[in-house]
């Protein structure tokens, strides 16, 4: 089983039929493609998606790459050896075609992860009552800030260790910035910016952009200012800073939605709680559409529609 990344060359129609010679709908430019049961499914490309396409095969075609190719015309497309229905452990990523991921997610972890989340949104939610998030004010430090900052780092951690161990690794001894920031790509971590939802004033960021393996703990400069004071609070607890807080628990949102996504179903009560404190931006996700989860959309052997199988990720 394959999945391709092609080009509508008929955008934004396809071709269709036994003999593909006639024109259907698919209003998009990309797409992909892949095996489902007996069948070749298309879909737009996109977080999410359309279905528009699901054909049994032609005898005459029998590769998924023949289909492609005469169904939009891309003789040069993008093969991947991403199986559908599957996905990586505690890794949560948009879908490329349409389906749900819910069956995915562990609802238990999910519900503790968001009782901590929930604490800390409520102390950053109290802080600004009292010192108002705007620029003038970012350097400002204290005792309550360097609290929540504390917090938040104490948080990230937990969810970087969580997720390692799901996937099995393991390094013999205590976890470091050098095996955590091993995380960033698998969890797409620098495609997510926030910014304070009521304080248009605050700079928008991106927690995660600057990670890098040759720097793991300076790159990040809310966690290395959590390292400082919570080692010396005498001498660094002016680094302990509102910009520094607020960066910190951002880094917290976007660890619990790169882990358990944004969609948690009827009667959700978790969104809406985040979204009253930040405002985040997925767009930055795109770049690395090609390696969205597919979801088994007809079943396949024992699984059914809508069910996954879980992978350790191989750090």
């Amino acid at each position: 089983m394959s999945v391709i990344f092609f080009q509508n060359k008929f955008y934004p129609k396809a071709k269709c039929g036994d003999s593909f010679d006639r024109e259907c709908p698919f209003p998009h430019a990309t797409g992909v493609a892949f095996e489902s049961g007996s069948s070749f499914v298309a879909s737009g490309f996109n977080e999410g998606g359309r279905l528009h396409i699901a054909a049994i095969p032609n005898a005459s075609f029998p590769t998924l790459k023949d289909w492609v190719i005469k169904s939009f015309g891309d003789t040069e497309p993008t093969m991947s050896g991403y199986v559908p229905g599957t996905f990586y452990k505690r890794i949560w990523r948009p879908l490329a075609s349409p389906g749900s991921f819910h069956k995915a997610i562990s609802q238990e972890k999910l519900t503790e992860s968001f009782v901590a989340l929930r604490i800390l949104l409520s102390k950053l939610e109290t802080l600004f009552e009292t010192i108002e998030p705007s620029e003038l004010n970012l350097p400002a430090y204290g005792h309550k800030i360097r609290e929540i900052l504390l917090l938040a780092c104490m948080e990230v951690e937990s969810s970087w260790s969580a997720v390692l161990k799901e996937n099995g690794y393991s390094t013999g001894g205590r976890f470091t910035t050098n095996d955590y920031v091993k995380l960033s790509g698998p969890m797409l971590l620098d495609g997510y910016t926030l910014s304070p939802q009521s304080y248009p004033s605050f700079p928008a960021f991106a927690p995660f952009k600057d990670w890098t393996a040759s720097n793991p703990t300076t790159s990040l400069s809310w966690y290395d200012a959590y390292n400082k004071t919570k080692h010396d609070r005498e001498g660094n607890l002016n680094v302990g800073t509102l910009d520094n807080a607020v960066r910190s628990v951002g880094a917290a949102v976007v660890m619990f939605h790169a882990q358990f996504g944004s969609n948690f179903g009827t009667g959700d009560q978790k969104s809406p709680l985040i979204r009253n404190i930040f405002r985040i931006v997925t767009k930055d996700l795109k770049k690395y559409e090609k390696e969205f989860y597919i979801p088994n959309v007809q079943g396949s052997g024992d699984l059914a529609p809508g069910d996954w199988v879980a992978l350790d990720y191989k750090f």
